[in-house]
């Protein structure tokens, strides 16, 4: 386009450009543009939050089965004492490589280490004493996958969460699962004791997690988990010091368990569940658990040589209506 000619006063001709029309996003002023890239990251971000529960779900079903090893090996509490210091050194390092911000006030170090108490020392320990009890591996995690109704009894009233009609129906059905497959595998003796700690390791799982909702959620979650490992360590080494000493037997079974449930379950287990927690309801987040019992169940199957009792599968059956109950009307 041409510019045209203007005259001017006692001079030459001034030219003048002709205005640029345009209606391209370069039009808008910077602030108001959408980044290039925001659609890619929209995308990356849902992919993220739909690939978080497939990848949660197996890792803490593979505690079940790496405990159960252990406790065959005849690692005493010297195992779940040795897994936490591990953990705690493995993190503490990729916190320190990181420069991860580590939390400022002694009250928050306080709560970080309560909720590892809670989450590491009592349910871990509590789930490792009932697999040593003779507690199925598939039917420990069925036990614990009653936390969400627990949590979610809990959780809207102290923070306020909705949940609907159907959802606390599906959180109602699942625990009726659990029912019914711990009624048919009662057998009196060890297997009642090994029950017992199965429910302490229940209230440590339901307690930690709100614990964990109402402290934790503003603190990093590799030096928060950090300072969760080492109140578990400090409250474990005491105890099995007391009940068979710190020796695990250095056999291949006993040092792959240690070596699998320090790293994968102390650290990428618990990581997940706070990640999860952050994103959703602490109901709707641990509803996730009524999942691990079927894959614990399955997979216990080939590995640990565990069969499948008619009133587990029916439990699985039930909780798993449950689930899906919790999670098709779960906020998006």
């Amino acid at each position: 386009m041409r510019e045209r000619a203007e005259p001017r006063r006692g001079g030459r001709p001034r030219r003048v450009r002709p205005a640029r029309m345009s209606a391209g996003p370069e039009a808008a002023p910077p602030e108001c543009r959408e980044p290039v890239d925001a659609a890619p990251r929209r995308t990356a971000g849902r992919l993220a939050a739909a690939a978080l529960p497939v990848v949660f779900v197996p890792i803490w079903s593979s505690g079940y089965l790496a405990g159960t090893i252990g406790a065959r090996s005849g690692a005493s509490l010297a195992l779940v004492a040795w897994r936490f210091l591990v953990a705690f050194a493995v993190l503490g390092a990729v916190s320190l490589a990181t420069r991860a911000p580590w939390p400022k006030e002694r009250r928050t170090y306080a709560h970080l280490l309560v909720t590892g108490v809670l989450l590491q020392t009592v349910q871990l320990g509590g789930v490792f004493f009932g697999l040593a009890h003779g507690v199925p591996a598939g039917l420990s995690s069925l036990m614990l996958s009653a936390c969400p109704l627990i949590v979610a009894a809990v959780a809207v009233p102290m923070f306020a969460e909705r949940l609907t009609g159907r959802q606390w129906a599906g959180l109602a059905l699942g625990l009726a699962g659990v029912v019914v497959c711990v009624s048919g595998n009662l057998s009196g003796g060890a297997r009642t004791a090994g029950y017992a700690y199965t429910g302490l390791a229940l209230a440590g799982l339901a307690a930690g997690t709100l614990y964990q909702k109402r402290f934790g959620g503003s603190v990093d979650l590799r030096t928060g988990t950090t300072v969760q490992l080492l109140g578990a360590a400090l409250t474990t080494f005491p105890l099995a010091m007391a009940h068979g000493g710190l020796r695990i037997p250095l056999t291949g079974q006993a040092l792959g368990s240690l070596a699998w449930l320090a790293v994968v379950n102390s650290i990428g287990a618990l990581v997940l569940l706070f990640v999860l927690l952050r994103r959703g309801t602490g109901g709707a987040a641990t509803s996730l658990l009524y999942l691990v019992p079927p894959v614990t169940a399955v997979l216990a199957v080939p590995i640990l040589g565990q069969a499948l009792t008619a009133s587990v599968v029916a439990g699985m059956a039930v909780s798993g209506a449950g689930v899906l109950l919790v999670l098709a009307h779960a906020p998006r």
